[in-house]
């Protein structure tokens, strides 16, 4: 796992799952404060922050309000007195057929998925731009290449984040800013869980590795991805996958 020595960030949907892992792997590598970004499950937050009360900060948003999203960063910047890199890991999905997709829950999904991270960025940068450094990663899913049934509006979702991560590294490459992407493959976590069920076995007879991730197996992708030998790594997506993405 990578050296995160003396760095603040802010880790978005940290209360359990993936998220969850990278704020423990960025305690682990040496973080002098780790955000954790959080909106349902308040109890699984305290116990986290339990852990390490000093470093952790926790930091309560609803992500399908844009203004949350700007507004948790900008709470993170002023109480950590700053930040050095944002992890863009927040997400919702609603499995099912896009035939029968409500549009509240097709709003809500790019709603969190693409448009608060959008948003957490620009507030992000607004710290990174004056001091010239610092790292964007969002976390995408396989999904934004090989989406399961029932995922058009979450592969959509990811697909645009898989996007931003090129166009916003040609943008702010030059000022110090890296801006990478992360695509987790099918991984044991709860939101993965109703994925599964509609997909059945399949998918998991269609990974190489005839397995699923944990969520720890992420976190040291991200860890690498945020700490300095990934230096040169910049507008770019790597996959965590088991070779299920191809």
């Amino acid at each position: 796992m990578s050296d995160l020595a003396g760095q603040r960030i802010l880790v978005t949907g940290a209360s359990r799952g993936i998220g969850r892992a990278i704020a423990r792997g960025c305690l682990a590598a040496g973080a002098a404060k780790v955000g954790v970004g959080y909106h349902a499950s308040p109890d699984a937050v305290r116990t986290l922050v339990a852990e390490d009360p000093e470093r952790y900060l926790a930091l309560e948003a609803d992500l399908h309000d844009p203004g949350a999203a700007a507004n948790q960063v900008r709470q993170f910047i002023a109480a950590a007195g700053g930040i050095d890199a944002l992890v863009l890991n927040a997400g919702v999905n609603h499995p099912g057929l896009l035939l029968q997709a409500p549009l509240a829950e097709l709003e809500a999904t790019l709603r969190v998925n693409l448009l608060a991270p959008l948003v957490a960025a620009q507030a992000a940068l607004e710290s990174m731009l004056r001091a010239r450094r610092g790292t964007l990663l969002f976390v995408s899913s396989v999904a934004a290449v090989r989406p399961s049934k029932g995922q058009s509006a979450y592969a959509a979702s990811k697909g645009g984040i898989e996007s931003l991560v090129r166009a916003l590294g040609v943008e702010v490459g030059r000022k110090g800013i890296r801006v990478v992407g992360l695509r987790p493959g099918p991984t044991e976590t709860d939101m993965f869980r109703a994925t599964a069920l509609l997909a059945g076995d399949k998918v998991r007879e269609d990974v190489p590795l005839r397995r699923f991730a944990s969520p720890e197996e992420v976190a040291n992708a991200a860890c690498y991805l945020l700490g300095p030998q990934a230096s040169f790594v910049h507008g770019t997506i790597h996959a965590v996958d088991g070779g299920y993405g191809g």
